[in-house]
């Protein structure tokens, strides 16, 4: 695997350098749910993430959005959020959107296939507001753990069972941010197992 291959090259030295840095690095593992799988067509309903420093939970984000439009009924089923339940209860895209990127600030950002699906969403929202594109650096923990580790299905699920974990109540964002947080620790832990 190639997380093993770049392991066999370096030296603990080198490992022991970045495991400190991994512990004072600032990231924010986060997760959206949406209207449906098309992040040029669909609308975020909520955001989540936790703002780490290494393995430490320094802010918390969460946030309900106000749908433009009827949300589709399959997409209801998954994460149980209707259009009446957001009118009420969400806030308006922009000032959620502009909310959750100054949380996040610059940090490292931390999510379970976000460079395909969620970080997508954010990115096409910020230019429907002609806003500037953010530029943080991404860390996706499922091609993560494609890399470490051996189990039929990556999903989040299977991937927090195959380290230990439990995954109730899939689908709600911050349920998943709590989840994905410490599959992220978990990961960089045998990443950094070799240091020992």
């Amino acid at each position: 695997m190639l997380i093993n291959k770049i392991l066999n090259v370096m030296t603990n030295e080198i490992l022991n350098e970045k495991h400190q840095n991994f512990l004072t690095s600032v990231f924010t593992v986060f997760d959206i749910e949406t209207s449906g799988l098309d992040p040029f067509k669909d609308e975020i309903l909520e955001i989540a993430g936790l703002k780490m420093r290494g393995e430490e939970i320094i802010g918390r984000f969460e946030a309900l959005i106000q749908p433009s439009r009827s949300i589709p009924a399959e997409a209801e089923k998954i994460h149980g959020l209707n259009e009446f339940f957001l009118l009420v209860n969400g806030r308006n895209v922009s000032e959620v959107l502009k909310e959750f990127l100054a949380f996040a600030g610059d940090s490292i950002i931390v999510g379970h296939n976000i460079k395909e699906f969620d970080w997508l969403f954010i990115l096409n929202q910020t230019n429907k507001l002609s806003w500037p594109q953010p530029q943080n650096k991404l860390i996706d923990t499922l091609e993560l753990s494609r890399q470490m580790l051996s189990i039929p299905f990556y999903n989040l699920t299977q991937v927090a069972k195959a380290l230990g974990l439990e995954h109730k109540n899939a689908h709600r964002a911050m349920t998943d941010v709590e989840v994905n947080a410490k599959v992220f620790i978990e990961l960089m832990k045998k990443f950094f197992q070799k240091v020992e």
